[in-house]
């Protein structure tokens, strides 16, 4: 059923759900999870007191949505840039360039995912815990079975995307440490792709002489 302006009731509650999270979005990314206040959300997103707990349980539900559509974004582009790469060293570039250069186009997503998240509660550390999953699925879909045994390829890949989000992380924020190497952004193209081939190499039972004539040529370059 619809009311006078040609919406049913749901689309209403969507429509406030949607300007909750782009609220949550835009403070969480200027000010932070500790600066922000349900009060603060519902007055940047123009919405009585009695919204919120329409959609939300608290900030943390909150803030766990914000960055779930984060990932769900940094999946879409890294499912992209693998379609479009040649090979697995290539697509494992492909990705880590693609992350870089979507944190660096917006500094509230860099925050959001590298600064925020981690501060939060359980319901956004477990949101974490399952963005970085579904990366790290990408990853494992990149590196070959393994010859003769060894660690399960998804958890080694969550280790990769773990380290990634590290290095993005001292990239981003790292660099203001007085006792920081400055890092750039080619430094951390070229860790993650140097992890990814170290274990891409393990897991196909290349010698180090082998794998070094086997990737002898490739570009360097992000």
């Amino acid at each position: 059923m619809r009311d006078y302006d040609g919406r049913t009731a749901q689309e209403r509650v969507a429509e406030r759900r949607r300007r909750l999270i782009d609220s949550g979005y835009t403070l969480f990314g200027d000010v932070g999870y500790a600066g922000t206040s349900i009060r603060a959300v519902l007055r940047q997103a123009e919405l009585r007191d009695r919204y919120f707990a329409e959609s939300f349980a608290d900030l943390d539900e909150l803030l766990a949505q914000v960055l779930d559509q984060i990932f769900d974004d940094e999946v879409r582009l890294c499912e992209t840039a693998v379609e479009s790469a040649d090979g697995p060293a290539g697509a494992s570039r492909a990705m880590i360039s693609a992350l870089v250069t979507s944190l660096e186009a917006d500094p509230r997503r860099a925050r959001i995912k590298l600064r925020e998240a981690i501060s939060a509660g359980p319901v956004v550390y477990a949101c974490r815990d399952r963005g970085l999953r579904r990366l790290a699925t990408l990853v494992a879909g990149l590196l070959p079975a393994p010859v003769s045994g060894g660690p399960d390829p998804q958890l080694v890949a969550l280790g990769l995307v773990a380290a990634a989000n590290e290095l993005l992380t001292n990239l981003f924020y790292g660099n203001a440490s007085d006792d920081a190497q400055a890092m750039t952004r080619d430094d951390v193209v070229e860790t993650a792709v140097f992890m990814f081939q170290g274990a891409a190499d393990l897991y196909s039972g290349l010698s180090p002489a082998a794998a070094e004539t086997a990737h002898a040529g490739e570009p360097r370059t992000s």
